[in-house]
């Protein structure tokens, strides 16, 4: 019924929860891994995937963005539900450009369906029906026990993290969209129990929100130990993460940031008036990182295969039904307050 592509911490999760939830999941990936229903399978190799899709009803990309527009559009071919973590603007609008293809086949196609994007989407939808013109993200995975010299831990892919850091945020300023260089408009913010931090711009965050929501200020910023950012734009400005040299850079800081390091996900998202936070912590099986990104996904595919989304592209604040969402990733233990 499922088929989950990518086994890595994200995907595991996912095909987790689904199947806690009595899903018929299976999931693939290049290289072998110790996983019930488990097939390998390369992402490359179109024909394949396509054979594989149409056994399903939803498949779920946990791959890299690179892979997710073009499966979307192998999604359209096979009649099959798409869903992904997203993670990038660009692609993103891709897909979401996919409507009428996606409404003509019959099936949903909901990027961004992660934490963030994804969860924060929704949250902050929610608060601009509630009335906020003016919403303001912030978000970071960050280990419990930071070690120097960049006080960070190895959470999700790699990739998808220096993506982040290179690529311009999106914003609204002035009811305007406009563009702001990825790790400025640093600022300090603090959670009870947690030492100094920091957060600041970053790309892919506020994701499909500026076109979306008709509102006048709308940002989006990474929360980190404090430090952080001026060690890695000092890296971005010697060109590191320059085309040549980023596949190096990604080898090097893989190697380098420690894992398997216990986490805590801190979120909070406000407006003039309404202000909601999440502080969630690894438990026992999943990091609190796999938990905000992996239940929420497997939460929308489970609506899809209910039947509770309409059929074409829609990014999740759009496709999804807030109150339903909270319900379902509160039974998961994952609890946002409004404070």
């Amino acid at each position: 019924m499922v088929l989950v592509m990518g086994a890595g911490k994200m995907g595991i999760a996912i095909a987790y929860d689904l199947m806690k939830q009595g899903v018929e999941t299976r999931i693939c990936d290049i290289r072998h891994a110790n996983l019930p229903n488990f097939f390998v399978l390369d992402a490359r190799d179109e024909e394949k995937v396509k054979e594989e899709m149409k056994k399903e009803e939803i498949v779920i990309s946990a791959l890299p963005y690179d892979f997710n527009y073009r499966l979307a559009k192998l999604a359209i071919k096979t009649k099959t539900n798409f869903i992904d973590l997203g993670g990038n603007t660009e692609i993103v609008e891709k897909e979401l450009k996919l409507h009428d293809e996606a409404k003509k086949a019959g099936i949903t196609i909901i990027p961004d369906c992660g934490l963030a994007p994804g969860m924060t989407n929704i949250v902050a939808g929610y608060l601009w029906k509630e009335g906020e013109k003016e919403i303001h993200i912030r978000v970071g995975g960050l280990p419990i026990n930071p070690k120097p010299p960049l006080n960070y831990a190895l959470f999700f892919s790699i990739h998808g993290l220096i993506n982040e850091y290179i690529e311009d945020a999106i914003i609204v300023k002035n009811g305007k969209i406009c563009k702001v260089e990825s790790l400025t408009g640093l600022e300090e913010i603090k959670f009870e129990g947690f030492g100094e931090l920091e957060a600041f711009y970053t790309h892919g965050g506020t994701s499909t929100l500026p076109k979306t929501l008709e509102i006048k200020e709308l940002d989006y910023k990474t929360i980190r130990y404090k430090g952080h950012a001026e060690k890695i734009y000092f890296l971005k400005s010697l060109g590191f993460f320059e085309k040549e040299s980023r596949e190096f850079t990604e080898k090097i800081l893989e190697k380098a940031l420690p894992k398997n390091e216990k986490d805590v996900v801190l979120a909070r998202i406000y407006g003039k008036e309404l202000e909601i936070e999440l502080i969630d912590y690894h438990d026992e099986k999943f990091s609190a990182m796999q938990r905000t990104t992996g239940f929420p996904t497997a939460v929308i595919a489970k609506f899809i295969i209910d039947g509770g989304t309409k059929e074409g592209a829609y990014p999740p604040e759009l496709a999804i039904d807030e109150e339903k969402f909270f319900k379902e990733i509160e039974k998961r233990g994952i609890k946002w307050q409004v404070k």
